[in-house]
C-alpha cells in the first residue's frame, strides 16, 4: 500500500481545517516525505492537547496524547505541552508541528 507524503498530507490538512474555519498552522516543517507529525491543540478555555501520530497493531494511523491530563483524557496545561513539545522536537528535529486554536478542540486530521 502506497502511503501519502507527510508533506501533502500536511498541506491538505491546512486547507481543510480551513474551509471548516480551524485556526490551524504549521509551527515547523519537518521531513516532506516520512517525518512525524505532532499536533498542539488549543480548546481556547485553558486546556491543551498534544497529539502525535502513530501506528496502532493493525498498521493504522491513529492519535495518541503526548502529555497526559490529571484524569487521563489527554488535556493539559499550556505550561506542560510546551514543555513536552519543545522535548519532542529536541528528539525528532525531522516532526511536523502543527497548532491549532479551537474551542471545540478538533483535530483537523480527523476531517479527512
Amino acid at each position: 500500500m502506497t502511503r501519502l507524503r507527510t508533506d501533502m498530507l500536511v498541506s491538505a490538512v491546512l486547507r481543510q481545517a480551513s474551509a471548516e474555519l480551524i485556526d490551524c498552522v504549521m509551527l515547523r516543517r519537518g521531513n516532506a516525505e516520512a517525518g512525524a507529525i505532532l499536533l498542539h491543540i488549543d480548546a481556547l478555555d485553558g486546556r491543551h492537547q498534544l497529539l502525535a501520530r502513530s501506528l496502532d497493531f493493525d498498521g493504522n494511523y491513529c492519535w495518541r496524547p503526548v502529555v497526559g491530563g490529571e484524569d487521563g483524557d489527554g488535556w493539559a496545561d499550556r505550561e506542560a505541552v510546551e514543555t513536552r513539545l519543545a522535548r519532542e522536537m529536541d528528539i525528532d528535529p525531522d516532526a511536523f508541528v502543527l497548532a491549532v486554536q479551537d474551542s471545540k478542540g478538533r483535530n483537523p486530521f480527523d476531517l479527512i
